[in-house]
């Protein structure tokens, strides 16, 4: 039924209620903000330091805001008006993070010297002690977070996903690979080829630990396909990002050389159903399901993020999001920002507007900032909405997410912004009381 209701929305586009995305003339709005009309730039909490600012989780009247260097506990009760309530220094990036009740994670994928915050760099994965792992913090006291454990993982933690499994367990599926040759080690192969699951006692989180080790079949990724020359890269193969829908027991996971459905009816065997590989794709780097679980969408991270990909000589498809049919498996469109940019820009980290009848997708996408597409017509993506901010200092964002009626962007060097945006189709969303866009959790929960 839904289905029909969205092939008789997409006419909208072609009434004109879809607002179209105009460009702020120079000096309108914030600074000299390029933006379409109908977003609007709140608030911004600058970083801590100088660096890098990644993911992005939220909490109750809290936002969770990874780094490089740690994490910072952000208020967004008015969300017009954010005020960190603490900075929690913590070496070792690539800082993702997430949240369950009293539990923070924290993703570490450059080898430490030890598994405590105060660790330093290593050269490299073989150095002798070198750890790298998840680490769980308690965050029952958002003024005073405090270190719980550290759980050592293969090749590290690029990226995690919780996995929630009853009311006394939660695993967490860790995302690795061996991309450079420091990363190769004695817990690190150049051809990873699996996940690692963590097991989080939720009476006992102290005592959580690494439970399965269950492999990814994957073809080899080669290390040519970012587009860097760098005598340090080499071919591996491993997830870089997997995306849970709990209600149905599926995971989407984007690892490098293509992108794959799994059911993970057991957490600690998740196994592969159906496999994309499309070759446009460079490198598969993230993934979100639609609310009704009918389609998912995978990032592509042409160029390693370091490379200009929204030139007009890269469009249409370099470093896109792509959409496919969860049943069927056909690939149903895609969606590029659509301006020229000579600046880094692929499409990074997404989520999906909960609770609404179209499939409106928020993404980061580097010095592009943040935009907003309605692709409940795949193959006609309509963007919405979008801001690029000029600064000092200009948009880079790493992650950008709805959340509870305003888009939430954790910047590279800006540090946290929030916007809102005036747009029918986002009318009553859903609001969540705890949201990790990598775990999407049954909305009426």
């Amino acid at each position: 039924m839904r289905r029909i209701k969205r092939l008789a929305l997409t006419a909208l586009a072609a009434t004109g209620l879809l607002v179209g995305t105009t460009t702020a003339p120079a000096g309108a709005g914030h600074n000299a903000d390029t933006h379409s009309p109908n977003m609007t730039l709140e608030a911004n909490v600058p970083r801590v330091g100088t660096a890098t600012q990644s993911d992005l989780a939220f909490q109750g009247d809290f936002a969770y805001a990874g780094a490089f260097n740690g994490f910072r506990i952000i208020d967004i009760s008015d969300p017009t008006s954010p005020s960190q309530v603490t900075f929690f220094p913590c070496n070792g990036s690539q800082g993702d993070v997430s949240v369950w009740g009293d539990l923070l994670f924290f993703s570490v994928d450059t080898p430490q010297s030890d598994p405590s915050c105060a660790s330093t760099n290593v050269a490299n994965a073989a150095v002798p002690g070198a750890w790298e792992g998840v680490r769980l913090f308690d965050i029952s006291d958002p003024a005073a977070p405090r270190h719980l454990a550290s759980v050592r993982t293969d090749c590290g933690s690029h990226t995690h996903t919780l996995v929630p499994s009853g009311s006394g367990s939660l695993f967490v599926y860790v995302s690795s690979y061996a991309l450079t040759t420091t990363s190769v080690g004695p817990n690190c192969e150049q051809f990873h080829g699996k996940i690692s699951v963590i097991h989080v006692p939720k009476g006992n989180p102290a005592n959580a630990k690494v439970v399965a080790e269950p492999p990814v079949f994957l073809p080899d990724f080669e290390s040519d396909r970012v587009e860097i020359v760098s005598p340090l890269l080499q071919d591996t193969n491993g997830c870089h990002d997997i995306t849970v829908l709990a209600p149905s027991k599926l995971a989407a996971a984007a690892c490098l050389s293509v992108g794959q459905l799994w059911d993970v009816s057991d957490p600690t065997n998740p196994v592969p159903i159906r496999t994309f590989a499309p070759p446009q794709v460079r490198a598969w780097h993230s993934a979100a399901f639609t609310w009704d679980g009918e389609r998912v969408a995978f990032g592509d991270e042409a160029g390693g993020g370091g490379l200009p990909r929204c030139r007009a000589e890269d469009f249409p498809e370099t470093g896109a999001v792509w959409i496919f049919d969860v049943a069927s498996g056909a690939q149903l469109g895609s969606y590029k920002l659509p301006r020229f940019l000579a600046t880094t820009c692929t499409m990074h980290n997404f989520n999906f507007v909960p609770g609404i009848e179209r499939d409106v997708l928020v993404s980061s996408a580097y010095t592009a900032g943040t935009t907003v597409a309605d692709l409940t017509d795949p193959a006609n993506p309509v963007e919405i909405a979008f801001y690029q901010a000029a600064g000092p200092p200009a948009a880079n964002a790493w992650s950008s997410y709805w959340h509870n009626g305003f888009i939430y962007a954790n910047d590279i060097v800006r540090g946290l912004d929030v916007y809102s945006v005036d747009h029918p189709s986002l009318d009553g969303a859903t609001n969540l009381d705890r949201d990790n866009p990598q775990t999407q959790t049954d909305l009426h929960r």
